[in-house]
């Protein structure tokens, strides 16, 4: 079996192998390398991720390359936009030929020895073996060929149709259609008010509630900045700016969770329709940031409801009938 030797070798070649393969070339020159991606396209999450509605759950400015600004209005962008400013990277850097794709990895096994990485990954069934001085994985968290799915009581008698968003139906209308989507996190919160634009109604299903806050969708003073200064400074200017509010507002949050709690839920109530059961339904039972804060840009999921589009439950699943 023939063996290909790098020096450094990249897992993934989604946004963060793209990047990490941008900072290589420009910090270590003379190093070989290759990205070794399992599926046939560049993208990671942002290929694989049709679902309506898709995109960033923070801003694109601190999401995005520190070398290659990002330029559309959004702040909060779409999976399409981000997915093609992952490909126009990766063409721009002269990255694409290095990777290979439909290369899974099996195992990495370090060997004193030799001092070297030691890959088995399968190309279209075969095994092939690599090495490298030095592996960086960025492949995610995601099992790509089949997501979490756990198992409902009963549910082999719903007549509908039981779907997974990381496998979404490009094809499917749901025009019309009443809708129960299972969880409040990341997902749940995009998917919802995409939904409800097209359903007869929406239910966001909840265990337990999840802390939400809404951002506007446009950086506004972003796009001023953009507009005054040159492209390069403008982004810098605007990524600092952010990274520096996330972390103020994270630790103030964490130093004083009861008032921040209380800030949060005041927000939302704000945003809802009056006698909504705030407390039930959007207020947790731990504080902000023991678990991801979700973003709602515009305030989406609760126009939504207020619009009578879209509801949320509270409660758990006892079992599925053939009616829902």
């Amino acid at each position: 079996m023939q063996t290909n030797t790098f020096d450094v070798l990249i897992i993934g070649a989604g946004l963060s192998g793209i990047g990490a393969a941008a900072h290589l070339q420009k910090r270590c020159p003379a190093k070989t390398y290759a990205i070794l991606e399992a599926r046939g396209a560049i993208g990671g999450t942002w290929d694989l991720f049709r679902y309506p509605g898709v995109r960033s759950d923070s801003d694109m400015f601190t999401l995005g390359y520190r070398f290659k600004p990002w330029t559309d209005q959004k702040a909060i962008a779409d999976g399409p936009s981000i997915l093609s400013y992952v490909r126009q990277t990766a063409d721009e850097y002269a990255i694409t030929p290095h990777i290979r794709f439909n290369h899974k990895l099996v195992s990495a096994n370090w060997d004193s020895s030799t001092a070297l990485w030691a890959l088995e990954c399968l190309v279209d069934g075969q095994p092939q073996r690599f090495t490298c001085r030095f592996l960086w994985m960025c492949a995610g968290y995601y099992k790509y060929d089949a997501g979490y799915r756990p198992p409902f009581p009963n549910e082999q008698s719903f007549t509908g149709q039981i779907l997974h968003p990381q496998f979404w139906p490009e094809s499917l209308d749901f025009t019309g259609k009443r809708i129960v989507v299972i969880g409040s996190g990341a997902t749940a919160v995009t998917l919802v008010p995409a939904l409800a634009e097209k359903a007869a109604h929406v239910t966001m299903l909840q265990r337990s509630p999840s802390f939400m806050f809404s951002a506007p969708a446009e950086d506004a003073l972003a796009n001023t900045t953009r507009k005054v200064l040159p492209a390069k400074l403008a982004y810098a200017v605007t990524r600092w700016r952010k990274i520096l509010f996330q972390q103020i507002s994270y630790k103030t949050i964490r130093k004083y969770p009861a008032a921040a709690k209380r800030r949060l839920i005041e927000l939302i109530r704000a945003q809802l329709p009056e006698g909504f059961d705030v407390k039930k339904h959007f207020t947790p039972r731990y504080n902000p940031w023991d678990q991801r804060v979700c973003l709602t840009p515009d305030g989406d999921l609760f126009n939504a409801i207020k619009a009578g589009k879209a509801g949320v439950v509270t409660d758990d699943i006892d079992r599925f009938t053939p009616q829902g």
